[in-house]
């Protein structure tokens, strides 16, 4: 019977979580977050960006907390559009736009 209980206490816990994880995504569903790092006059970047940069812009600009590990996708060396991956529950994934940009 306690494993039962137990068993169903996690089951609820997992909804919560999901449901959770629903609506952030569709708090960032269509979300283009920008990105500013030190770039050539022709769009090549200095640096790079990555995982690390998106998930600081998320908390920035749409006051999501995700982990760098929960973000994925190319590192950008170029300025422009590019596509980053939030995966904020085993079953949640949201594609997110990150817009690089120069710095002025």
């Amino acid at each position: 019977a306690q494993a039962e209980a137990m068993q169903r206490k996690r089951a609820l816990k997992a909804a919560a979580d999901r449901s959770e994880a629903e609506e952030a995504a569709a708090r960032i569903a269509g979300v283009v977050v920008q990105v500013t790092a030190k770039a050539s006059a022709e769009g090549r970047l200095f640096g790079s960006v990555g995982a690390v940069e998106v998930a600081d812009a998320l908390v920035d600009q749409v006051g999501l907390e995700v982990e760098r590990k929960q973000v994925s996708g190319e590192v950008v060396k170029d300025v422009g559009s590019h596509e980053f991956t939030v995966e904020l529950h085993a079953e949640v994934a949201v594609p997110v736009t990150v817009e690089v940009r120069a710095e002025a």
